[in-house]
């Protein structure tokens, strides 16, 4: 059932990627008006993994919650992105410093070229998926967690296109950009499955502290960039690069941000990189998955 809604609700504002408002792509003067995102973390960047640091410390990431769910769940055009929101039986228990429940994922993508926000040694990827979390083991929401230095958690799937069929699980969503094509525009699915969103194996990825990469552009999350990307078809990419309207009545493209300088901040990896290449294909262990019922997340 499509709804359009004129003034989101409160709760689809907080669960956006970045609160704030009145601003468009190009990044152009967001410092101007959110001051953070000039600061000295930002995100997304370029990683050169001559330069990345393995961390034998740095677990597998162990998820909860993230096969087949039945409910109901939004699926929105915010004016940024496609955005849909996810249960909060949706967490990630390993390989983070705390648990973290998930609230959102939204995509990234380009118009005639590519689109991925996060580049791996210069190179840009056709499209990329953000699954966003917050902090529930310190905080009670993700309105709570998303000021605070440490709540909040991005996974990012890097999506690369090829000619061939469809992938099934991401049309699940690409079937109802024809019903969100304006602003404001929602459809409500029956249910997800976000497991098979992720790449086939995920055991490797690298870390790093930055930002939102949207306003306010906050320095507050923990990246975890996957090394293995996701596939979709080409016609897939054309869909999603041409379906949905922005608030001034275009064409949605190239929504990513350009990326930003390392600094001082250090890249790390759960595995030891293969120097000056930017996909390893040796992975140290499987992903590891535990269903929802064999864990409860004690926020009140």
């Amino acid at each position: 059932m499509r709804t359009f809604v004129a003034l989101l609700p409160l709760l689809l504002i907080l669960h956006t990627e970045g609160s704030g408002h009145g601003w468009t792509y190009p990044e152009n003067e967001w410092s101007e008006q959110y001051p953070t995102c000039g600061g000295k973390r930002q995100s997304p960047i370029d990683i050169q993994t001559k330069r990345v640091l393995e961390n034998k410390t740095l677990g597998p990431l162990e998820l909860a919650g993230y096969g087949l769910q039945d409910g109901e769940f939004l699926l929105i055009n915010n004016g940024h992105s496609i955005q849909l929101s996810l249960p909060s039986s949706m967490h990630i228990i390993g390989g983070l410093p705390q648990v973290y429940t998930a609230a959102q994922l939204h995509f990234h993508w380009g118009g005639e070229f590519h689109g991925s926000e996060h580049l791996i040694n210069g190179v840009q990827f056709d499209s990329e998926l953000h699954i966003v979390h917050y902090n529930s083991e310190k905080y009670g929401s993700f309105d709570e967690a998303q000021t605070k230095p440490d709540g909040l958690s991005v996974v990012t799937v890097l999506i690369q296109a090829k000619k061939g069929p469809d992938n099934i699980y991401y049309e699940k969503l690409f079937s109802h950009l024809s019903e969100i094509q304006n602003v404001g525009e929602n459809v409500t699915l029956n249910s997800i499955d976000v497991e098979h969103m992720l790449p086939h194996d995920f055991s490797n990825f690298y870390r790093y502290q930055g930002s939102l990469t949207t306003p306010p552009c906050t320095e507050n999350v923990i990246w975890t960039v996957l090394v293995e990307p996701a596939t979709i078809s080409t016609a897939q990419l054309e869909k999603l690069q041409n379906s949905i309207m922005n608030s001034n009545h275009q064409i949605l493209q190239n929504n990513f941000r350009e990326v930003k300088p390392l600094n001082q901040r250090r890249v790390e990896a759960n595995f030891s990189p293969k120097k000056g290449k930017g996909k390893e294909s040796q992975f140290r262990s499987k992903p590891k998955f535990k269903t929802a019922k064999r864990w409860q997340c004690s926020v009140n």
